[in-house]
């Protein structure tokens, strides 16, 4: 089992115990208590965790729990939609752009097959699968490994290209613009994800597009998840639907964040 791996493993198991210690993650992942104590670490320089003397304790801040991929499908719809509407909006002809995986990204990739002369850069399955088909979009892949399933219950994950290898491909483009996904947004914590390698790839989409676009619906606000991907200073336009609250938009607003509310008809 590769870091990434444990390190979700652990976060998990913190999120239904609270607490955990060295000597049993030791014999539950077969490694040894240097290994498991530089995990701990790491994990308590993300702020997820707190060390204590032989294990961790979960950290003070409230830690989303994932939600399976095909719940998500089926959680605010009408929301997605709109915002995927008000995305497509701001894709021109000749545009490259990045395009991550997700459930709101993927009602932005079914809605690209009207536009032409566009190439999309994506790590998403569903999305190629959704676009290969498409005369007027130039559709490549990032190559990688995909998604894990969860290593903790039985919670379907999106299927979506991560690792090293995803994130070499990615590094080799400049999308003129970045459509990403996320499963929380705050002042404090920024953008984060459950799945590290996930929040991982995000950042590498983002670091190499000229401008990045995030597509949230406002139940994911003031949330923190397991692992950060980056600040709110290297969002350029949240797009959102009119659930967002009014104190939520100023302190957005004010860290220099365009806010684009979608129409829900």
């Amino acid at each position: 089992m590769i870091a990434a791996q444990r390190m979700e493993y652990i976060i998990s198991l913190l999120q239904e115990r609270n607490v955990v210690t060295t000597i049993d993650l030791s014999t539950m992942l077969k490694v040894s208590d240097m290994t498991i104590r530089r995990d701990l670490d790491e994990l308590e320089q993300m702020g997820l965790c707190k060390r204590t003397h032989g294990g961790a304790i979960l950290a003070g801040r409230s830690i989303i729990q994932e939600t399976s991929y095909r719940e998500r499908e089926l959680q605010n719809v009408r929301e997605k939609q709109a915002i995927a509407h008000a995305a497509l909006r701001k894709i021109e002809e000749g545009d490259t752009i990045a395009l991550d995986s997700g459930t709101t990204t993927l009602y932005l990739a079914k809605l690209l097959r009207e536009k032409a002369n566009i190439t999309v850069i994506t790590n998403s399955i569903h999305a190629i699968l959704a676009l290969y088909c498409c005369k007027g979009v130039t559709v490549i892949s990032t190559s990688g490994s995909i998604s894990r399933p969860c290593l903790v219950g039985d919670e379907e994950r999106d299927p979506c290209l991560v690792g090293s290898m995803a994130e070499e491909t990615m590094n080799k483009f400049r999308p003129t613009k970045a459509f990403i996904g996320t499963s929380s947004l705050s002042i404090a914590d920024g953008l984060s994800n459950s799945v590290l390698e996930e929040a991982s790839m995000k950042r590498t989409m983002i670091g190499v597009s000229a401008e990045v676009f995030v597509l949230a619906d406002h139940t994911k606000f003031g949330h923190t998840a397991s692992f950060i991907v980056g600040p709110i200073s290297l969002i350029d336009t949240l797009i959102t639907d009119p659930g967002i609250s009014n104190e939520f938009e100023e302190e957005i607003t004010n860290v220099g964040v365009e806010v684009i509310k979608s129409h829900i008809d």
